[in-house]
């Protein structure tokens, strides 16, 4: 009798196919970690980049507190307008028959005068400018939570300031004041702008 064989079947062709599946399957996680590391990388540094922008509105909010408490010294009479000549503007609603005083006066404006944010040019970062811009040597100070990822820590803020007269209530040469702060981060489209109500003792002379 002659034995019977049979000749192996032929599978290295399918073996083949699955070692591609299992190589394209590999090479999908191996994009999707990358691209979700990458996400991760970016989102972190967006958001370090807008708290640098948060913090130097802030640093323009102590600039501008500052900038007022050398007012008495000066001994000029401020005049707040409705486009914000010298960063000083006229606040919305603030009449000049409540609001002048010896420390300032106040141009006469529409009612539908807009917040100081949404005016012509108010921190639009041009030439047309009016308000107040940062110095050129401010800088964050070296260790800060700022400073942290950060290798060009200049400052950079605009701010203006709006006058809403004497606090009557509060006694003679105290006044009312609205700061309103715009940082930049690293990027220049990354903003913040900050907004708030000061009451300064500048004593009439």
């Amino acid at each position: 009798m002659k034995p019977n064989f049979k000749a192996p079947m032929n599978q290295s062709g399918f073996a083949l196919f699955l070692v591609l599946i299992m190589m394209i399957v590999i090479a999908f996680l191996v994009v999707a970690t990358i691209q979700s590391t990458s996400m991760d990388t970016r989102t972190s540094a967006n958001d370090s980049d807008h708290q640098f922008a948060l913090q130097n509105a802030q640093t323009g909010i102590i600039a501008a507190e500052e900038f007022i408490g050398s007012w008495p010294a000066a001994k000029q009479k401020k005049h707040f307008t409705c486009n914000c000549t010298n960063g000083l503007c006229a606040a919305k609603n603030i009449l000049p028959a409540i609001a002048d005083s010896k420390l300032a006066t106040v141009e006469n404006c529409e009612s539908s005068l807009p917040e100081v944010w949404k005016r012509d040019h108010v921190f639009d970062d041009t030439d047309k400018d009016p308000s107040i811009v940062s110095s050129s040597n401010t800088t964050i100070q070296p260790g800060t939570s700022s400073d942290t990822n950060n290798t060009n820590n200049k400052v950079k803020f605009r701010y203006v300031i709006e006058y809403l007269g004497p606090d009557t209530a509060a006694g003679t040469g105290i006044y009312l004041f609205r700061i309103t702060s715009k940082g930049w981060g690293l990027n220049a489209s990354t903003t913040s702008i900050v907004e708030e109500n000061v009451q300064a003792a500048l004593y009439d002379n």
